[in-house]
């Protein structure tokens, strides 16, 4: 019978054990939801509704979306002090960061 994580876990130095926990706290940083960003920044809704001029309950929404605008991500991203940043990754190319996604200006 197999072992389980804990016991492979268990079984190694501790400090292979560090480095495969850091390693794994660094994986989960990377991939987060907007509720799961804005709470590792310590904002609450209401002070995210505040940044935005938007209901509390608009706040809920957003984070909720599978869909969204590039402007309504954008607009949530700078308004906690970030940027973003769109990548395309085609196989056999480079990553390419993608440019000229900015909110439309009056003529």
């Amino acid at each position: 019978m197999g072992k389980s994580l804990d016991q492979v876990m268990n079984s190694l130095p501790q400090g292979r054990r560090q480095k495969i926990e850091q390693r794994g706290h660094e994986v989960i940083q990377h991939h987060m939801t907007l509720q799961a960003l804005r709470k590792e920044l310590h904002l609450t809704q209401e002070a995210m509704a505040d940044l935005l001029e938007i209901k509390q309950a608009n706040v809920s929404k957003v984070e909720k979306r599978t869909d969204m605008l590039i402007s309504t991500l954008r607009g949530y991203i700078e308004a906690m002090g970030g940027t973003l940043e769109l990548v395309a990754r085609i196989p056999g190319r480079e990553p390419v960061l993608l440019q000229g996604f900015r909110d439309l200006e009056p003529e």
